[in-house]
């Protein structure tokens, strides 16, 4: 490489050298194919000659074997009969035989148990074979014929050997022995002519059993080897193992080129085979190609002397241009220099450079508008932008790259994007993708739209559909994708799919068939109560028809309501069926699903099983009869105003009341009944008894004639959402029972013995006067009195004419004070006085004075003239916060220091 830096790179050069490289090439060319049509002749002409060798050694081999096996039938045609219980006459037999001895290493006899019982030659012995050559003779023993064993490793003389065995038959032809002569396969010259026969002088032959088992080599060591020992592949080889017989050319185990031959021997499972090295058999053919070579090189070489002086001729005006075009480049002349025309390729290529230089500065001005134009757009896409080199390297991020994911352009620029943006779970893959990308190749996320989840700053996952495409810029990959936050449409998704999940949910827990079933009567959703109410698979359901599912009987039955309700119609219909024998209602609905041309795709289907609703009516039906009967029949006008305040029901009693039936005011409006001044009056109680509250209030209206005092309730019925749906109104006629009250609530406030105010009456008037008081800026003052000695009056006289002691007590107090004054009994004989607009303390003694004056006149009583006199404890208001119990407890302060004081007289409160 640093030779070809220093060599010039001019188009002269250039030129000069393809010319050379031709005229060298197609020289070589012509040379080579010369060449090479010359070997393969020469090739197939040494194949033959080695093969023809070949097979005449192997005609060899097999006459020496089949001499052999001669020599050895012969032999055991003449073996006597006790020849394995006489070894001195078998050796003596043997002797005889000399022509037979010397063709084997050994002789041997095995009797019919495959065992040895005879050995002659050297080294003879007799041996104990184990069982696997035994069995292996008995084998031979019953076939009766001649064979050549395997190759085998001598245990008398421990060299690789083989031996021909020839069964021994006795009269009757059976054979009784078998006569085994063993071959060395090393110093025997039954091999000696193969080696002499060797291809060349590095070439060789040898031969190897059909199982590959070495029984000739040039390399002793090999013998007994199989030929695939050693590692490596020689296809020749496989090739005769195979069956192959013929020359072919191949390398050996060493890499080695060399022709094989190869040729079975037809009187045993031998191959014997041949190598002659191509090094050796084409070395001629070699130096000839080595010699065509060199001349091709001085061909080219003077045929590339003679163009460069040519070319140099030629391409003057061309390194005329191109100094001009450095001197341009330089900015030493301009581009008018090219403008000089000449009559020639070259002259038209000066003024082309002069149009294309010119069109270059245009372009490389627009192409920086556009570059511009195109990064304006990017950093205001809406839509992340990130760009990448192969290695994950960023060379874009937009503004809203730095709004999704929190990483300003200047911390992500030259990161690793996946340190960034992509989770540890998704970073393996995203290598994966990466890796495409540095090899040009589209992953499977390239040029679609697929969503995932990328990495913010802060550490949470945010949802995106990722754009991703690769482009080739300057010798590199880049990946660029457009990431869309899809953060608010995933949680839109996900409340879709809650949504869908609690429909699904919800139409499982409506105790009613609910279905939707296509203009082909096909059944597209079915919820679980198919299950409940009718024993079917709501799964099973889907994509079968009505027919299919639940009868053509049934299916028809229904026909017209589906039929109008594919027509754009709202049905609903009540039907009875059969279910275990027993009737059964049902009431459907069929609503059809109309789209934004008017057309009708399907139809919703609502069934519900009515038969206890049904049986409800009727019971209902039964109540309202006897509730009807009740309520007419009951002293009290009884109404039902539903939330329009029109009535819904009336009983009787209005008719009875007013003289109105009941029935011309159904549907009518409540002031229409009960008239507008009666109705503004209720007014107010309406309002409450609507927004939810029970409401009671008393009217006076007139009934036959008379006043009549009404209360009337009114109770509010509330519907499932909690809203008033109506109001029920129960009117009384109160009047008697409202004589009675007042009566009861006089008696309650008056003393039932003197008939003046009694304690209960006392306290609300003392209050109320505290209040005018105030209100008035009047003083108000209490008199506290008892009569004196009541209890001797008592223990003396009795009870009785205690009693008309208080009465005439209380009387005279009656007709003492004044007319804004209470006189009070509290109990036994204490008495107290509210005296009101009082002008201090000299007015209330007056008040007291006048008051025992009266009492000390003489009491008749029981024919008795009696002095009575009383004391009296008088309190002023102090100040407007003081409360009754206050003001009572001064005056009765006051009474008691009046009776310290001797009686029948009074004190006034501090």
């Amino acid at each position: 490489m640093a030779v070809l830096a220093l060599l010039p790179r001019s188009l002269k050069f250039r030129m000069t050298a393809v010319v050379v490289m031709l005229v060298l090439i197609a020289t070589v060319i012509v040379t080579w194919v010369a060449l090479v049509l010359a070997e393969r002749d020469m090739k197939g002409v040494i194949g033959n000659q080695q093969f023809a060798l070949l097979s005449s050694a192997a005609a060899q081999v097999d006459a020496q074997i089949t001499a052999k096996k001669a020599l050895l039938a012969g032999l055991a045609d003449a073996v006597p009969a006790d020849a394995g219980q006489d070894p001195q006459g078998m050796s003596a037999f043997v002797a005889r035989h000399p022509a037979v001895r010397k063709q084997f290493l050994n002789l041997h006899i095995f009797n019919q148990n495959g065992v040895l019982i005879h050995t002659e030659g050297e080294g003879a012995a007799v041996l104990a074979l184990d069982e696997r050559p035994r069995a292996f003779l008995r084998k031979v023993l019953a076939n009766g014929r001649a064979v050549v064993s395997p190759p085998f490793k001598s245990i008398l003389s421990g060299r690789p050997a083989i031996m021909i065995i020839q069964p021994v038959l006795d009269a009757q032809g059976k054979a009784v022995m078998l006569l085994g002569g063993t071959i060395d396969l090393i110093d025997s010259d039954f091999l000696a002519q193969i080696a002499a026969q060797k291809p060349g002088k590095t070439g060789y032959m040898f031969i190897m059993t059909t199982q590959g088992i070495l029984l000739h080599h040039p390399n002793p060591k090999r013998l007994l080897e199989h030929i695939n020992a050693r590692p490596g592949y020689n296809r020749a080889t496989e090739m005769a193992l195979q069956g192959f017989e013929g020359w072919t050319e191949a390398a050996n185990k060493d890499g080695s080129e060399g022709i094989y031959s190869y040729k079975h021997l037809s009187t045993t499972n031998w191959i014997i085979g041949a190598r002659f090295p191509v090094d050796e058999a084409f070395a001629p053919m070699i130096e000839m190609r080595r010699h065509a070579m060199l001349a091709a090189g001085a061909f080219a070489a003077l045929a590339g002397l003679m163009a460069w002086l040519a070319i140099q001729t030629l391409l003057k005006p061309l390194g005329q241009l191109r100094h001009n075009i450095n001197d341009i480049r330089n900015g030493e002349v301009s581009i008018g220099v090219l403008q000089r025309r000449r009559a020639d390729e070259i002259g038209e290529l000066s003024g082309a450079f002069h149009e294309l230089m010119a069109e270059r500065e245009q372009t490389q001005e627009a192409i920086r508008e556009s570059e511009s134009l195109i990064s304006n757009i990017l950093e205001q896409a809406p839509d992340a932008f990130v760009s990448c080199q192969n290695n994950g390297a960023i060379t874009k991020w937009n503004a809203a790259a730095e709004r999704t994911f929190g990483w300003s352009r200047e911390e992500a620029i030259g990161r690793d994007i996946a340190d960034l943006i992509i989770p540890p779970d998704q970073r393996a893959a995203h290598s994966t993708g990466m890796a495409h990308v540095a090899n040009g190749r589209t992953g499977p996320m390239a040029n679609s739209r697929v969503r995932i989840t990328a990495l913010h700053r802060d550490g949470h996952e945010v949802p995106v559909e990722l754009s991703i495409s690769t482009l080739r810029h300057g010798g590199a990959y880049y990946a660029t994708a457009f990431l869309h936050d899809v953060t608010e449409r995933v949680l839109y998704e996900r409340k879709i799919a809650d949504s869908e999940k609690r429909l699904r949910m919800i139409a499982d827990s409506i105790p009613a068939l609910v279905a939707y079933i296509d203009q082909d009567n096909r059944y597209h959703f079915t919820n679980e109560y198919f299950r409940t109410m009718l024993g079917l698979d709501p799964q099973a359901m889907i994509g079968r028809t009505m027919e299919e599912v639940l009868g053509k009987e049934f299916a028809n039955s229904l026909a017209p309501y589906h039929e109008a309700a594919l027509r754009g119609e709202r049905v609903h219909y009540e039907r009875e069926r059969r279910k275990d024998g027993q009737p059964q209602q049902v009431m459907g609905d069929l609503i059809p699903d109309i789209g934004p041309d008017g057309s009708v795709a399907g139809v919703y289907l609502m069934v519900v099983d009515i038969t206890e609703r049904k049986s409800a009516e009727l019971r209902q039906a039964a109540s309202e009869k006897r509730l009807k009967l009740l309520t007419d029949n009951l002293p009290v006008l009884i109404t039902y105003l539903d939330d329009k305040r029109r009535f819904q029901f009336v009983n009787a009693t209005f008719f009875q009341w007013f003289g109105v039936a009941p029935d011309k005011l159904i549907g009518r409006h409540l002031v229409e009944g009960i008239g507008r001044d009666h109705y503004e009056q209720a007014e107010a109680h309406l309002e409450n008894a609507y927004s939810g509250e029970n409401a009671t209030y008393e009217l006076k209206a007139q009934i036959d004639g008379s006043l009549h005092t009404l209360e009337t309730t009114l109770v509010p019925e509330l519907g499932a959402d909690g809203a008033v749906v109506g109001i029920y109104t129960l009117t009384h006629d109160t009047t008697r029972m409202k004589e009675i009250e007042e009566r009861l609530t006089q008696l309650a406030r008056i003393d039932t013995l003197t008939g003046i105010a009694n304690r209960l009456m006392f306290e609300e008037i003392l209050q109320l006067a505290l209040v005018r008081a105030k209100r008035n800026r009047r003083s108000l003052a209490l008199a506290y009195l008892d009569v004196d000695n009541f209890k001797i009056i008592n223990d003396t006289l009795g009870h009785g004419a205690g009693d008309v002691v208080l009465k005439e007590f209380a009387s005279r107090l009656v007709g003492n004070v004044r007319a804004s004054d209470t006189v009070a009994r509290l109990a036994g004989d204490e008495f107290v006085i509210v005296l009101e607009q009082v002008n201090g303390h000299g007015e209330a003694e007056r008040l007291a004075a006048k008051i025992i004056d009266a009492m000390r006149r003489p009491f008749h009583i029981a024919g008795r003239t009696m002095r009575i006199t009383t004391s009296i404890g008088i309190a002023l208001q102090q100040h407007d916060a003081e409360t009754p119990a206050e003001l009572v407890a001064r005056a009765d302060s006051a009474l008691y220091a009046a009776k310290r004081n001797g009686r029948d007289g009074y004190a006034l409160a501090d």
